[in-house]
This record gives structure tokens, C-alpha cells and sequence, in this order.
């Protein structure tokens, strides 16, 4: 099996055990509601602009683009166009 191969399985293996760890998901909604109080997803941009967004929701959407690949991505509600640029960038 190739090294990419062996690392997918490997990445498989580790979601699904990550999925059964309670405590693990009970310290993750924790960090997401504390974390909101100060306006976390706000502290980051994407090529200058600033997105709205936590960095693991982006690592996600652009894995859901690569694999969709879709023609058209329509956004509503834009702030400051980070998004934008964003899923500009990843098509």
C-alpha cells in the first residue's frame, strides 16, 4: 500500500475512535462555547480579508469543494468578503 493510502487508512481509523471519545467531545463544545464569548472565529482572514469563520470549518469546506467540485458556490450574508475570496480561491 502507498504512503497516502496507508495515511488514509490510518486518518479512518483515528475519526472513528475520536467519534467514541465522550470526554474528548465534551472538552471540544466547551472550547467552542467559551471561545464564542470572546468572538474566536473573528480573529482570522483569508488571503488580506477578514472571514468569519472557525479555521476547522475552512479545512472542512474546502475538503467538501475538492470532493463536490462544484460550479457554482452561492453565499449569503456576506461581512467582509473573506468567504468570498475563500471559496474563490479554492475553485
Amino acid at each position: 500500500m502507498d504512503p497516502i493510502s496507508k495515511f488514509k487508512v490510518l486518518r479512518k481509523e483515528n475519526l472513528k475512535a475520536m467519534s467514541k471519545d465522550k470526554e474528548l467531545k465534551k472538552t471540544a463544545l466547551e472550547f467552542i462555547a467559551k471561545s464564542a464569548k470572546y468572538n474566536y472565529s473573528y480573529n482570522f482572514d483569508w488571503l488580506g480579508r477578514p472571514i468569519i469563520q472557525h479555521p476547522e470549518d475552512m479545512m472542512a469546506m474546502q475538503e467538501i469543494i475538492w470532493c463536490v467540485k462544484p460550479d457554482l458556490i452561492i453565499e449569503t450574508g456576506i461581512a467582509h468578503g473573506g468567504s468570498l475570496i475563500f471559496s474563490a480561491s479554492i475553485l
